[in-house]
């Protein structure tokens, strides 16, 4: 029976194929219509299939990623091996259409299909490998008496409320190395051993090494180049910022500890990684007007975990978009567990694939930071709910940077003192030129700071995967890179047995990194489309999407593709361009760069460090003590030049201070949103 209902199913879907096609594409694609049926068939009997095999592997996966036990490891490591044995089968039996005469949309869709996957011994040692790495950084511990085994801190929240609130240098020193110490060098004959199985498997499927394969999820051959380039017109933006926070450390801890003309030390960042600099915004804060204490608000007001879940949620319900499934609270993991047992509490959202079971596992705890995550993790789910109904194939993001962005433009627009105000958080706020600065401070901390940070980590791995590094001087080659791009160096001597890149979750846990670098462009992108569909006037860093259904139908339209579409199509849907663009988060940003750029003419302070250094930076500048304006900047920020110039005649100075003040009685009357 079950073969003559394949046969029925191969004839329909002939007949279908055959009466869709009109003359005119017909004329256009070179199709085998019995192929073409064939395929068909083989990718909807693949999604029946592949949707029950991955909903199995999900389930085990979270039951051990949220119980860090043997017994529920070995069940997650044999799901892995039942999914690796799926995808090995689905390959084999998709090669003889690979090379078929399919339509467009077809061999899209069998290219998703998963590829060659390693067998035998190696499959086995892969999927042991990734438990036991995520076992070891889940239950990463530092303790302070290692004989007694005394005073012993997880990562979350301990350590990295340590990193986040102390100003004692050797005991943010201390935490952070000891954190590589318990996790890094437990993990760096792993992580050897993984990368060259991940380079093995890539090859067998046609790419040079895994970070190739990597990188052409992004479906271009020049993405590397492509990432350096966008940076290249971020990295002034960048280098103002670190010179800025700089000349606060130096102040904070004197000369013996930060130089004014050098890099960073990495350990005062803001947490374990100097990933995010926003913990540290009280201590950068260029004006006290404003009050952004609001952690001290939200315990005020009684905020508790689920009030804030339930809070991100009507940010999207608000603008039209789906509500949670009633399981999503009853399955999530919202919470450290209170019974001991041990998880890994990285905050992530997770997709069963079935349609209805959407989930975050995260320790949350009442900080507006974890609510800013918490609309972040929810955008995540709003795409999975959004491209649901689509192919199993096609229920991914149209890259992952698309995904990523959705969750920190909801984040970022969240965090204006106009919304915070309708939620109560912030009142009376006056909006001035110096809050207007304040705020953007606080967001480039979120967003600039993690450029080069994301860049680089993908550099690195994507270099050592392809062999660019010896194995003995990987460590070495990571700090360099730091220090290039960052400024930033260890704080402590690394030694031979340290291997630093794993100890964040991401490369523990084989995520890409470069999805943030691009989330970053991708979601002031995405803003300033989604503000012109709310109406919004005035500059781009006031805007607020809140209750904007019309801003939600353009965002839901794009989020229900999935990866149905290459990314560069999804991107024109949404802006009417196929590239990524750094022009808006640029013009975002302008009044703090204006205030950077004074910031550190006043001071007398050089830009970047090292052989990047600009020595000559202000030279030809009028600075304005009281402002954040720059008047006559002939200084391009992105280069040093040794040029000279004649000195500002009595004339030109009397026309620059005269704009000042027109610019400062306009500011008055400018309403900050």
């Amino acid at each position: 029976m079950e073969n003559v209902r394949n046969t029925w199913k191969h004839v329909l879907a002939w007949m279908i194929i055959t009466l869709s096609f009109s003359q005119a594409s017909a004329a256009t694609e070179d199709v085998d219509f019995f192929a073409e049926a064939s395929a068909l068939e083989f990718l909807e009997r693949y999604n029946e299939e592949a949707q029950k095999i991955v909903n199995n592997g999900v389930h085990a996966a979270w039951n051990y990623k949220t119980n860090l036990t043997d017994h529920n490891a070995n069940l997650s490591s044999e799901a892995s091996l039942r999914s690796s044995a799926f995808a090995a089968k689905t390959y084999n039996e998709s090669l003889f259409l690979r090379d078929a005469k399919l339509t467009k949309a077809t061999k899209r869709a069998m290219k998703m299909v998963a590829g060659a996957v390693l067998i035998g011994d190696d499959i086995k040692k892969l999927t042991n490998i990734t438990s036991r790495m995520t076992k070891i950084y889940g239950s990463g511990k530092v303790c302070s008496d290692k004989e007694n085994n005394q005073t012993c801190l997880s990562l979350d929240p301990e350590l990295q409320q340590l990193m986040k609130n102390s100003k004692d240098y050797e005991k943010l020193k201390w935490a952070w190395e000891e954190w590589r110490t318990a996790v890094g060098r437990k993990l760096k004959p792993l992580y050897l051993e993984y990368v060259e199985l991940l380079n093995k498997q890539a090859k067998l499927n046609n790419y040079t090494d895994y970070g190739h394969q990597l990188r052409m999820r992004y479906e271009s051959e020049t993405f590397e180049e492509e990432m350096l380039s966008l940076y290249d017109e971020l990295k002034p933006l960048y280098e103002l910022l670190h010179s800025y926070v700089r000349r606060k450390f130096y102040n904070q801890y004197g000369p013996k500890i930060i130089k004014l003309n050098g890099p960073l030390p990495a350990c005062i960042l803001g947490d374990m990684w100097g990933r995010f600099w926003d913990p540290l915004f009280e201590f950068l804060q260029p004006y006290s007007s404003s009050d952004y204490n609001l952690d001290a608000k939200m315990k005020q007001q009684g905020y508790n975990v689920t009030q804030m879940f339930h809070m991100g949620e009507e940010f999207f319900t608000s603008m039209g978009l789906k509500k949670m499934p009633a399981s999503f609270y009853d399955l999530s993991m919202l919470e450290k567990p209170s019974d001991g047992r041990e998880v890994v509490c990285h905050p992530t959202a997770w997709d069963f694939y079935d349609g209805k079971d959407f989930r975050i596992k995260m320790c949350t705890t009442v900080t507006f930071e974890n609510l800013q995550t918490i609309h972040h993790e929810l955008g995540h789910i709003q795409y999975f709910m959004q491209y649901a109904h689509q192919p199993y194939q096609y229920r991914d993001g149209a890259n992952d940077g698309f995904h990523e962005a959705i969750g920190e433009l909801m984040s970022m627009s969240m965090t204006t003192p106009q919304h915070l105000e309708k939620v109560g958080l912030m009142k009376d706020v006056q909006y001035t030129k110096e809050d207007e600065i304040n705020f953007l401070l606080k967001m480039s901390l979120s967003t600039v700071s993690t450029l080069p940070f994301h860049l680089v980590n993908d550099l690195w791995r994507w270099r050592a995967f392809r062999g660019e590094y010896k194995l003995e001087d990987w460590n070495d080659e990571y700090w360099k890179l730091k220090e290039q791009y960052l400024g930033v160096y260890a704080p402590v001597e690394r030694t031979a047995d340290d291997l630093d890149p794993p100890t964040i979750f991401h490369i523990a846990n084989d995520y890409d990194m470069i999805r943030y670098f691009t989330r970053t462009v991708l979601q002031f992108q995405f803003l300033e489309v989604l503000c012109e569909e709310a109406g919004h006037f005035g500059p781009l860093h006031t805007c607020d999407i809140y209750g904007s259904t019309e801003a939600g139908e353009k965002l839901a339209s794009v989020l229900s593709l999935g990866s149905s579409l290459p990314w560069q199509d999804a991107l024109e849907k949404m802006t009417g361009g196929r590239k990524m663009s750094t022009k808006p988060l640029l013009k975002y940003f302008e009044p703090l760069k204006e205030f950077l750029m004074n910031e550190v003419c006043l001071n007398g302070d050089t830009v970047g460090w090292g052989e990047n250094i600009q020595n000559d930076y202000c030279k030809d500048s009028v600075i304005l003590a009281d402002g954040p304006n720059i008047i006559n900047n002939k200084a391009d920020v992105s280069s040093t030049t040794g040029a000279s110039s004649k000195p500002l005649s009595l004339y030109a100075l009397l026309l620059a201070l005269i704009f000042n003040v027109s610019i400062r009685i306009n500011n008055n009357y400018r309403s900050f949103f």
